[in-house]
């Protein structure tokens, strides 16, 4: 039997004692029934209906936002499915200086939540309804865990039941892991004829909660905004108390209810919440912009770790069904095990029938153990473990374990609600949704999907991913792309078929009620957020940065906004001080150019181009800057080249690369820094080796060609940290070369054969880098020449020794040690191995 909590009341401090007696007093005197709940709970939902099916309230009031009072149109229409929820945003999300929205705060309500049950109830008796708790905009961070969750919280907090000592205490009294389990204990185990009983349950978590109250100073509370929130729920319980034709009926979080009934009973205890309602009252209710959204399971217990009330929806939803079914919360338990047991095996685990026969034996006994009347949640989560687990992973749904997703698809629930169209829904988040189901894409629950498009060969998936690249864009947490071409961040543009990951959220919807300030259309909020990063990108003096804006501005389908961002490339190619960034913008306008028919680029393509071969000018007249490239810079100026060289090549394929052109302008240019003897000897390597590779260069013995200059670099004397950065420059642009020039091989071979040791060693970390342009075969065949070269072969060479880089180095530095002192004494030849 679940344990009642009134005969503790002796042993309780008076101040309880005496608010026991208050409440009663309000309900039978006064007709004004204070209910606190747990948010979320069947039980409590069970009780509020036979209260209110028995007492008739003329007025049912909420804990809530006041400015959710206009929403109960729309929140009471029969075509709005739990589970729901009223979303906030605190704030003006308009108010850019300021930073807009502080994050979203949602309300959720399930089928079972008591305030929904409230709310549907007196409605069908034509009660006056109201919400009666401080505006969400006027709470502040502390109240809500802004610290913790920024984005996303809960407007129904329930921490302080959580961490309070007394439940805590209590709980490991009776042997509970924690307040869930108590909860469950003394509350959920309850026969649904006991629950509609409802002033018992109402007195015995009054009881509960109010223990828990007495752990918390005032000056906690009035801290986290509690005061100031009863203060005036409170009040406006007393406005409707007065005015009512008959009794009232208040829901609200237990936590509140000590305070309310010390409140309206004029106690010593509850003058520190009295004292803060303002002198004029609070007159009309408060009016802020709120919104009813689809909300889903999966959300509405991710948010408990704030205190959101109940954990396990799915599991709860079934307890509230089980009490109006003949069944009762006994058979919705066996239910539980029977489909875990069925959702595992229908995913490849091994489930018996047997099995499920004794998970629901060893649940029922590990209730009648804890003296419980049935398997609660937790009694049920202990007997799969003892029945199904056959490993200690096998309940990770996270790891796509069999067992653990089904645990989670039957605990955890995949609800998603329903909301009527209207004004209650904000245009943008209809139009979104519309559009979603208009393209196929299935929005009915929160289960992330994946789609497959190929945008190149068929025009339906480019109406596809355009939706999907534009949520992306707006950062709905929609859609992500997993794979395939992303002409914005410019990477697999060879790739044909691509695929994005997409879900809807009630996070989703939040982001388009943010938004809704900056257009009416999803298009037209693109546009907006693109003009803000267009004048970011003004000051950036960026040519990439822009071009990455109109690969952006293609991509997500709003071309009329490309004149002002062409117009900001050309003006910007003209202070662009980096060459990277320049030859980076253009190789992103020519990608776009070569899937101008998939991206319907249209009358657009050619001024792509045109830009491009602007930027080839720009270019050219930033090339002789690599000259100057030093140690820190080089690796970032030889990628400028190979970039540049690319960007060439692209445009001529294009038909943008003939006499006269900006080509030619960087050839010379190229040339001219080629042949200056103070140039980085990185660049000048890389040069040298596009000259070889467009047979620029005359290979003649007598001439000046690549193995000429190799040999000069690599000659005795030459100063060998700068011939190995020409060599590195000159694999860093060509690495083939060395495989298939004999001439070059003999030549490197040569000239590192000639280093003195100490200087090998100096640069021995310089070549490895310059070797690891080779792709593995390549390496490989490099390794098979240079072992036959030394009478050796490469699976000789091919040794795994277990010392790091630093041990060969310090062992190095004790060898050239040794050697010194031996040659000191004369011993010298022991050091070449002469000694016999």
């Amino acid at each position: 039997m679940a344990v009642g909590l009134r005969a503790a009341w002796d042993a309780a401090p008076p101040r309880l004692r005496q608010a026991a007696q208050d409440l009663a007093a309000l309900r039978e005197r006064d007709g004004v029934h204070l209910f606190g709940v747990r948010h979320h709970s069947p039980a409590c939902a069970v009780a509020v209906a036979a209260l209110i099916e028995e007492v008739r309230p003329a007025v049912v009031l909420v804990e809530g936002p006041e400015e959710y009072t206009r929403l109960l149109p729309a929140l009471l229409d029969e075509r709005t499915v739990p589970p729901v929820a009223v979303l906030s945003l605190a704030g003006d999300p308009a108010d850019t200086a300021g930073g807009g929205a502080r994050g979203a705060g949602f309300y959720p309500l399930a089928r079972y939540s008591p305030e929904w049950v409230a709310l549907r109830a007196g409605h069908a008796l034509d009660a006056e309804l109201a919400f009666v708790d401080s505006p969400w905009a006027a709470r502040g961070p502390g109240e809500d865990d802004a610290a913790e969750h920024p984005t996303a919280r809960t407007v129904l907090a329930e921490r302080h039941l959580a961490h309070s000592r007394t439940v805590a205490r209590l709980a490991e009294r009776l042997g509970c892991r924690d307040h869930d389990e108590l909860w469950d204990h003394l509350f959920e185990a309850r026969e649904t004829a006991r629950l509609r009983d409802w002033r018992e349950l109402a007195d015995d978590v009054f009881a509960w909660a109010a223990l828990a109250r007495l752990d918390y100073e005032d000056e906690v509370l009035v801290a986290d905004g509690s005061l100031d929130r009863e203060a005036r729920m409170s009040a406006r319980v007393t406005e409707h108390a007065a005015r009512a034709a008959g009794p009232v009926v208040v829901v609200t979080g237990a936590f509140h209810t000590l305070a309310l009934v010390e409140a309206l009973t004029g106690s010593e205890h509850g003058e520190a919440v009295v004292a803060r309602r303002p002198a004029g009252g609070y007159g009309d209710l408060a009016d802020a912009p709120a919104w009813l959204v689809r909300y889903d399971d999966e959300r509405l217990d991710a948010l408990r770790g704030y205190g959101a009330g109940m954990p396990t929806p799915g599991y709860y939803d079934r307890l509230w069904a089980a009490h109006h079914d003949a069944g009762g919360p006994a058979g919705a338990a066996n239910g539980v095990l029977v489909d875990v047991g069925r959702g595992a095996s229908t995913r490849g685990a091994l489930v018996s029938v047997a099995q499920s026969q004794a998970a629901v034996e060893h649940a029922h006994r590990l209730a009648a153990l804890r003296e419980r009347p049935w398997p609660c949640r937790t009694d049920l989560l202990d007997a799969i473990t003892s029945c199904y687990v056959k490993d200690p992973d096998d309940l990770d749904a996270a790891g796509d374990r069999p067992l653990g997703l089904a645990v989670a698809e039957v605990f955890a629930g995949r609800a998603l609600g329903d909301v009527p169209p209207g004004g209650a829904s904000p245009p943008l988040v209809e139009e979104a949704r519309s559009r979603a189901r208009a393209l196929r894409l299935d929005v009915s629950d929160a289960v992330p999907r994946t789609v497959r498009l190929d945008a190149r060969r068929r025009v339906a998936h480019r109406d596809r991913r355009r939706f999907l690249a534009l949520c992306a864009f707006l950062e709905l947490g929609f859609a992500r792309r997993v794979s395939g071409p992303d002409h914005v961040a410019g990477r697999g543009l060879g790739l044909v078929l691509e695929e994005w990951e997409y879900a809807w959220t009630p996070l989703v919807e939040a982001r388009l009620v943010e938004l809704s300030h900056r257009g009416a259309t999803l298009e037209a909020v693109a546009v907006a957020l693109l003009d803000d990063a267009r004048e970011r990108a003004r000051e950036e003096r960026s040519s990439d940065a822009v071009a990455r804006l109109v690969a952006q501005c293609v991509v997500v389908g709003v071309p009329e906004r490309l004149p002002p961002l062409v117009a900001l490339v050309r003006t910007t190619l003209d202070v662009d001080p980096s060459l990277a960034s320049v030859v980076a913008g253009m190789r992103r306008l020519v990608g776009l150019w070569r899937a101008r028919t998939e991206l319907e680029l249209g009358e657009h393509s050619e001024a792509l181009l045109d830009l491009a071969e602007q930027g080839l000018a720009t270019a050219a007249y930033l090339v002789p800057d690599l000259a100057a490239a030093d140690e820190a810079t080089q690796d970032d100026a030889l990628a400028s080249l190979v970039a540049l060289r690319s960007l060439v090549r692209d445009l001529r394929d294009a038909g943008r690369g003939g006499t006269g052109s900006a080509a030619e302008s960087v050839a010379r240019a190229l040339a001219h820094v080629r042949e200056e003897d103070d140039a980085s000897p990185a660049v000048r390597g890389a040069l040298t080796a596009f000259a070889a590779v467009d047979d620029e260069l005359d290979d003649e013995p007598s001439g000046d060609g690549l193995v000429t200059r190799v040999r000069a670099h690599l000659a005795p004397g030459a100063d060998p940290v700068a011939a190995t950065a020409f060599l590195g420059g000159v694999m860093r642009a060509a690495p083939d070369l060395l495989l298939h020039t004999p001439e070059m091989f003999e030549a490197v071979d040569d000239g590192l054969r000639g280093l003195e040791e100490d200087a090998f060693r100096a640069v021995l970390p310089d070549l490895r880098r310059a070797f690891t342009w080779l792709r593995p075969t390549e390496t490989h065949r490099l390794a098979e020449r240079v072992a036959a070269r030394t009478g050796t072969s490469a699976a000789a060479l091919d040794r795994h020794v277990g010392v790091t880089e630093d041990d060969l180095r310090a062992a190095l530095l004790v060898e050239r040690e040794l050697v010194a002192v031996l040659e000191r004494d004369g011993l010298g030849a022991w050091a070449c191995g002469g000694a016999s």
